[in-house]
């Protein structure tokens, strides 16, 4: 079977980022297809054979944002050989139509469906976009908003990556057919659990609105115990604003960092609704605890009372007596790491490798 993979762009590293590259892990070989690839801020691909689209030669610095009308059209003027079997679509976007011939099998790994045509729309507007410009950038959205839909049929076989986003794709691309759930990848065995543990908690990601980075530090205010904010973001400045003493900023922090931060943690709070939520896992394969918001992908990682606690709203008191409940209950590390094995990357090169082969054989018969 020869394969292609494809990946919206290459800008920043998050959690989308770390599934394409598992996936080309698993094929090497393969091309990869994608809209630009912004080597500047994301760092070289060595050995990656990739194949960018048009929007290339377009970029410059933060211009990747206003290039967002364009994602459909350069979607199509990539054209993957009629010789490919199969191209697994790693997108939450418009990747999903690039240009296929009709006997390539086309299996999308769905991050979410697109955040900012759907669920997210006028949160979107509100944030990114000057008031004078929401009213055409609405209309935008609404046309972009059915492009994408009509992407989504093209799709022969799909994969969530949470329970949370299966439903969405349901619910969004009327999706009337089977949708497998594989969690993102997690190497396990690369996390540690500290016997002797710290005395702080930790938040860990991109210091953005929706990741409510403010109800962490509040809680901890109210608390008095230490907190370790790692990630760094626009809202940085007013988030330091509102913390107290016990509250400490060490901005962004690579891989190896993180790991002993979790090694020696309390517990880790998560107080957004997330697609899936991999840094909660990778806290759980540190033996640490999560206190997380009940909403979105978390449920397929957090049981109340078992890896942590579940809290209903988004609101600093609430999360402050969860954190209280997880630290009278001490929670044993080793189940925590068992539990987290659940999400280990060993599952998700089987999962995702039977899926393909399955649709490429149905494709074939078809």
């Amino acid at each position: 079977m020869k394969l292609a993979l494809a990946h919206e762009y290459f800008v920043a590293h998050g959690g989308a980022e770390r599934v394409v590259e598992a996936l080309h892990r698993m094929w090497p070989e393969a091309p990869v297809y994608t809209f630009f690839h912004d080597r500047r801020r994301y760092g070289p691909l060595e050995g990656w054979n990739l194949r960018t689209s048009y929007l290339q030669r377009l970029l410059l610095g933060e211009s990747h944002r206003v290039l967002l009308p364009l994602y459909p059209n350069a979607a199509r003027a990539l054209r993957v050989p009629p010789d490919i079997d199969a191209v697994v679509v790693s997108t939450s976007a418009f990747i999903k139509g690039i240009g296929l011939a009709d006997r390539t099998v086309e299996i999308a790994y769905c991050h979410s469906p697109t955040r900012y045509l759907f669920d997210w729309s006028d949160r979107y507007l509100q944030e990114e976009v000057p008031a004078p410009l929401q009213p055409v950038m609405r209309d935008l959205l609404s046309r972009l908003r059915e492009t994408d839909r009509k992407l989504a049929e093209r799709v022969d076989r799909w994969i969530a990556n949470s329970t949370a986003v299966r439903d969405r794709i349901t619910k969004y691309y009327d999706v009337t057919s089977a949708i497998d759930v594989v969690h993102p990848p997690i190497d396990v065995e690369s996390f540690r659990a500290d016997e002797e543990r710290g005395d702080f908690w930790l938040f860990v990601g991109r210091l953005s609105a929706y990741k409510r980075a403010d109800v962490a530090i509040r809680a901890f205010n109210d608390l008095g115990m230490r907190l370790m904010v790692v990630g760094e973001g626009r809202e940085r400045s007013a988030l330091e604003r509102i913390a107290g003493e016990n509250v400490a900023f060490t901005g962004r922090a690579d891989d190896a960092t993180v790991k002993d931060l979790l090694a020696a943690a309390r517990g880790l709070v998560f107080p957004s609704e997330d697609d899936f939520g991999m840094v909660c896992v990778e806290a759980l394969a540190s033996g640490a605890p999560v206190v997380a918001l009940a909403a979105g992908g978390i449920f397929d990682i957090v049981r109340d009372g078992v890896e942590g606690a579940l809290v209903d709203v988004a609101e600093p008191r609430a999360f402050a007596e969860a954190v209280l409940r997880v630290e009278r209950t001490r929670l044993e590390p080793k189940a925590l790491r068992d539990s987290a094995r659940r999400f280990d990357v060993s599952r998700f090169r089987e999962r995702v490798n039977g899926i393909v082969e399955e649709a490429h054989v149905k494709g074939r018969a078809s």
